[in-house]
């Protein structure tokens, strides 16, 4: 079969590997489409490839989609609940296997399991492989493009359980890209007045066509005071950071309103330090939170938002590339053109 394989900075080369074998318990997938991330794109340029990157050459992709076309295996004292998969079968595949016995699982916090396994194998390819445990079926109605945003919407349900939004609360969303955009839809479905800031005139378009309230050109001036503005002077009740760099953060915290939330939801690459006057956070009892990840309920439930068309996604692909031009599909992303870049392999 054909694969995209990383064996460094922006040497990303398609070549035949051997189709892979799905072992006990698992299934082999023809991938019909997988979404490149902002993580992808990080170990594409090299931000996370510090240390000597030891486990390249691999194949990249995790938001990834197919039909079974082979299942392995059963697997002796396998739960009876459990649900059974045929071949055929449309599936979205979570590629975090967590164990559900270690001290992180027992108390909920599954995002940090101790055992963490990437039980699914890259989507740059035409094949892949995935256990059971690790898939959901796609409902009828839901493309298998939309079914590959449920990695991100999963990560982005579990940030504003660290984030409290109340029905009529003032919502900033610093950031509107692919990320950002799916806070937007979350914030306003939950009941907020949203305001998206970017520095992109296109992507702020596209936050009104999908319900922000209001728009703030971060290029024209300070979207601090455009936002104290927006406020009543108050500033806002939530603000989640779509962007991993410092200044966007700092203009964050400065952002929310007395016992205002602002959660950090971008990682940072390459890592940075960022000056804050503790006092900022004190004495407006400003509740800062970081998220990271997703839990397998947090997973199940983007696909249900997906299902009944609670959140919109087919607006955020702007671009389609077969798998022969995947290095053109990083290249767009990293150049920030459009949103979301979709890989279709078959």
């Amino acid at each position: 079969m054909k694969a995209a394989r990383l064996y460094g900075v922006r040497d990303l080369r398609v070549e035949d590997v051997d189709d892979p074998t799905p072992g006990p318990g698992e299934a082999m997938i023809r991938i019909h489409a997988c979404g490149v991330c902002p993580s992808d794109l990080r170990a594409y340029t090299g931000s996370s490839l510090s240390g000597g990157a030891p486990n390249l050459p691999r194949t990249p992709g995790h938001e990834w989609t197919g039909i079974i076309v082979a299942l392995g295996e059963s697997i002796d004292g396998v739960d009876p609940a459990e649900p059974s998969f045929r071949v055929g079968d449309r599936v979205v595949a979570d590629w975090r296997y967590v164990c559900g016995r270690c001290y992180q699982c027992r108390r909920g916090v599954f995002n940090y399991c101790e055992n963490l396994r990437r039980g699914v194998r890259g989507g740059f390819a035409e094949y892949g492989v995935a256990p059971l445990s690790q898939l959901r079926v796609i409902p009828d109605g839901v493309s298998f493009e939309g079914a590959s945003f449920c990695e991100p919407l999963a990560c982005i349900l579990n940030a504003h359980g660290y984030t409290r939004i109340a029905v009529g609360d003032d919502v900033v969303i610093v950031g509107a890209g692919p990320i950002g955009l799916l806070h937007l839809q979350l914030a306003r479905n939950r009941g907020g007045r949203v305001i998206v800031s970017d520095p992109i005139a296109a992507r702020l378009e596209k936050a009104r066509e999908l319900g922000a309230h209001d728009v703030i050109d971060a290029s024209a001036g300070d979207p601090v005071a455009r936002v104290k503005e927006l406020t009543a002077g108050r500033g806002a009740d939530a603000v989640i950071v779509a962007v991993g760099a410092a200044e966007p953060i700092r203009q964050a915290l400065e952002m929310g309103a007395i016992n205002g939330w602002v959660n950090f939801f971008a990682g940072t690459y390459p890592p940075q330090e960022l000056p804050v006057d503790p006092n900022l956070i004190h004495y407006r009892q400003l509740r800062v939170t970081g998220s990271h990840d997703f839990t397998p309920h947090d997973f199940s439930t983007a696909l249900k938002l997906l299902q009944f068309g609670i959140l919109r996604v087919a607006p955020l692909i702007t671009h389609r590339f077969e798998l022969s031009a995947v290095r053109d599909a990083f290249e767009t992303t990293a150049g920030r053109g459009g949103l979301k870049s979709m890989v279709l392999p078959a």
